[in-house]
């Protein structure tokens, strides 16, 4: 069943983008009350379906807006700098998304076919799989499971005993795990990265696929758009670069507004704008922030000309993804890490925003797919031809 919208129904990216703007105020009321929740707050919620934030990569047949991954980072970015936390659950819903476009027809149809803003929440880390007749029987502990509280469905890893090569991404609803409270954190508080259990809950053959199909992108095209035939990597994952972005511009903006009237403490500098020093610490700060946009919305035009030309990526290009997603995330950490010195002590203080921009990105920037020391071996070993796999999000 086609339930799809006409192309000139779609919003355009200067649209979707400016309906991520016009949130910002709602996500900034609400950001304490999700910290407190540790999960997306219900008007916040609200607000960004509304908004159709959970329906940026849903395809177009289903009623959503399948957008390419400068519009998700562009949007996430957005979002980020009012609250990271509903950022991140916005860009890695719209990745799972992405991967959840990739099951066959009747997966989809039972995933989008009565809501284009179907919320998935999951990791691949790998639970145990078995085989029984017309499916699989999955159990297992899924940590990290962000969004999970208002998921729909729950996208997991499995793996096969006897059967190494072959881990399978399970798609289950929602209804049939247990939700763990477990996400207790100092950053990133409001994204409800709670854990997921299965206990020998059934999935038909049809809501698994090959993870390893999945990344080098080999499954059998099922969707219409060409971002879906793309390895997930790095259509999934720069993305994951949005919040950091937000955060990083919002840190600079505060520091920078502050330094207008804020004395530099143990001086008599009536005003942080008059310092040499600080004056060059902003700059340096603002330049890893730009080094890092620079990084990732050139990843995102990569990716989708990649789709509109009907390209793919090699392991040796998504190795170099892989490295320049943790460069790129670390620049923020590292821009961060200036800002709260050159605004002073008063950067930790409870009231400051400027303390939980720091504690976001330093939580964000922790993601496996950002980790910057795995990312730069992956690609060392690539470059120096070292044929060693280290990571399967690759």
């Amino acid at each position: 069943m086609n339930h799809g919208v006409l192309a000139r129904d779609l919003p355009t990216h200067e649209q979707v983008v400016a309906q991520a703007r016009a949130v910002q105020p709602i996500l900034a009321k609400h950001a304490a009350t999700g910290e407190s929740l540790r999960r997306l707050p219900d008007p916040v919620d609200a607000a960004l379906t509304r908004a159709g934030m959970f329906r940026l990569q849903t395809p177009k047949r289903f009623g959503g807006y399948a957008a390419g991954v400068r519009t998700v980072l562009e949007v996430g970015e957005a979002l980020g700098e009012a609250d990271a936390s509903a950022s991140w659950l916005v860009v890695l819903g719209a990745s799972a998304s992405s991967l959840a476009a990739r099951f066959g027809p009747q997966a989809q149809e039972e995933f989008f076919g009565s809501n284009p803003d179907a919320r998935f929440a999951g990791s691949t880390n790998p639970g145990t799989a078995r085989r029984v007749p017309e499916g699989l029987s999955v159990c297992g502990r899924w940590p990290y499971a962000s969004g999970a509280y208002q998921a729909d469905w729950a996208l997991v890893g499995g793996v096969l005993p006897g059967e190494p090569e072959e881990a399978m991404l399970c798609a289950m609803p929602a209804a049939e795990l247990t939700l763990e409270n477990t996400w207790r954190t100092i950053g990133m508080r409001g994204t409800g990265s709670d854990t997921w259990v299965a206990d020998d809950v059934f999935v038909p053959d049809y809501r698994a696929v090959s993870l390893g199909a999945i990344a080098d992108g080999t499954l059998p095209p099922t969707a219409d758009e060409p971002m879906y035939r793309l390895p997930a990597v790095p259509a999934v994952m720069v993305p994951l670069l949005a919040p950091l972005l937000g955060v990083g511009r919002a840190a600079l903006r505060f520091v920078a507004d502050n330094a207008q009237t804020k004395p530099l403490a143990g001086t008599t500098i009536s005003r942080q704008r008059e310092s040499v020093g600080l004056q060059i610490r902003i700059a340096e700060a603002a330049m890893r922030l730009s080094t890092a946009r620079l990084h990732a919305y050139d990843m995102a035009a990569t990716v989708d000309a990649a789709a509109t030309d009907g390209r793919t990526f090699g392991y040796a290009a998504r190795a170099e993804f892989r490295a320049r997603l943790g460069y790129a995330a670390h620049q923020v950490v590292d821009a961060l890490s200036i800002l709260v010195d050159a605004h002073g002590a008063g950067s930790f203080a409870e009231s400051s925003q400027l303390q939980q921009y720091w504690r976001d990105a330093n939580t964000a920037a922790r993601h496996a797919g950002l980790q910057a020391t795995v990312g730069y071996e992956v690609y060392g070993k690539s470059i120096l031809g070292v044929p060693e796999r280290i990571s399967s999000t690759v």
